[in-house]
């Protein structure tokens, strides 16, 4: 009985080994057809002018992807981002207004798992990206439309909340097509510069953060 009693706490041990054995051998969860969304600020990059004229507001963007091999997959998706004008900029013309911008594009992504509540996400992107200069000041409210070719490349760290939802922290470069003049907002020149227009391309640093929900059957009950 004594001889039972101690081999008790070993043959707990032993299962209690086991069990941390089978959970470091576990599979790190496998990429799956996901939903992303990103809330963008971003911060131009080697565009001077555009940089004194404008304000950053922010962007958000939406794409869908499905891996097809070993983490590697595609996307599509969408993203609108809002410059507002800085009118002490336009002294003496009294300009006011914002800069739309409309970007669709075409993602390839490769997502691999670094833990079991943990991944990463590193894609490029190309598309097209519309621009809508709208001010008012000369005469009445306008906008001017113009289209260039987008690209760009990304990097997110994501953590999952629930099994088939991750928020992440996200930084990227990307680059529009994209010439900023002093026709885009009904003037003749930039009043009291230099240099009377730039581009392209437009360069943007971007940061964000984001959220990833996978469409699959979840056994996930949110516990950590």
């Amino acid at each position: 009985m004594i001889r039972t009693l101690r081999l008790l706490p070993l043959a707990a041990a032993a299962l209690l080994a086991l069990r941390v054995d089978a959970q470091k051998r576990q599979p790190l969860p496998e990429p799956s057809f996901t939903l992303k969304g990103t809330l963008v600020l971003p911060v131009p990059v080697g565009i001077p002018l555009f940089n004194d004229l404008t304000e950053s507001v922010g962007g958000f963007d939406l794409c869908a992807q499905y891996p097809f091999w070993k983490g590697l997959g595609v996307g599509v998706g969408g993203r609108a981002t809002w410059f507002g004008l800085e009118e002490r900029s336009f002294s003496p013309q009294n300009i006011s207004g914002e800069i739309v911008r409309a970007t669709w594009f075409g993602k390839l992504q490769w997502e691999k798992y670094t833990g079991g509540r943990t991944f990463i996400e590193l894609a490029g992107k190309a598309g097209v990206s519309d621009y809508h200069y709208t001010s008012s000041g000369v005469g009445e409210r306008r906008t001017v439309k113009a289209s260039g070719l987008h690209w760009g490349g990304q990097f997110t760290f994501y953590l999952h909340a629930t099994d088939n939802l991750a928020f992440g922290v996200q930084v990227g470069y990307e680059q529009d097509a994209q010439t900023l003049s002093p026709d885009k907002f009904g003037l003749e020149s930039f009043p009291g510069r230099t240099v009377q227009s730039e581009g392209p391309p437009f360069g943007f640093l971007t940061v964000g953060l984001g959220f990833s929900t996978r469409f699959r059957k979840s056994a996930d009950r949110g516990e950590w």
